[in-house]
């Protein structure tokens, strides 16, 4: 309050000071120096209005910044929790997830890189289950078991159940990596 007061009694010592001038000059203001650099009372800003501006200025501007230090800590974390939440999945359940911004999902096998598959939601359905949100597969790589065809057409079409899918092709893919490995062994 004693600020807008301070403010308050500047501008009107400074309206008295230009009418003053008007009056002296026969209705023409002469303005002598430069505007706002605060030259012998030709200021047309007071001086207690310039620093405050310059103040709050100052502060957005720090606030700005410790903000944009807060999102940039914000998606550093999230980059790093997003990363261990992948490498969770992978070591648990033996697929790599990769996140498309269209929605779609590829996910890949660990024991076979080639046994990729892509899944979109599905426009408009709500899914068996509480969750509402159903996948669709709408891309495969070339790799995957055998018995690939056979698989899906049981668990996607049939069942309609894409865990149940990734889990066989997981099962197969590993059964294939360790029985490679053993031959890489024996010879």
């Amino acid at each position: 309050m004693d600020r807008l007061k301070g403010e308050n009694e500047a501008l009107i010592r400074r309206l008295g000071e230009l009418e003053e001038r008007v009056k002296e000059s026969g209705g023409e203001l002469e303005m002598g120096g430069e505007q706002g650099k605060g030259n012998g009372g030709g200021e047309l800003v007071p001086r207690e209005s310039w620093e405050q501006v310059c103040k709050e200025k100052e502060e957005l501007v720090e606030e700005v910044r410790q903000k944009e230090k807060r999102l940039l800590r914000l998606q550093q974390v999230f980059t790093s929790k997003s990363a261990e939440f992948r490498e969770a999945i992978a070591s648990i359940l033996g697929l790599k997830l990769a996140f498309y911004p269209n929605g779609q999902v590829r996910v890949t096998s660990m024991y076979d890189l080639n046994a990729s598959f892509i899944f979109q939601p599905s426009s408009g359905q709500q899914g068996a289950d509480s969750s509402g949100m159903k996948m669709q597969l709408v891309a495969q790589g070339e790799g995957g078991p055998q018995d690939l065809p056979n698989l899906m057409h049981y668990w996607i079409e049939n069942e309609q159940c894409p865990p149940g899918f990734l889990a066989s092709v997981t099962l197969e893919c590993y059964d294939n990596w360790k029985r490679s490995q053993q031959e890489e062994g024996e010879v």
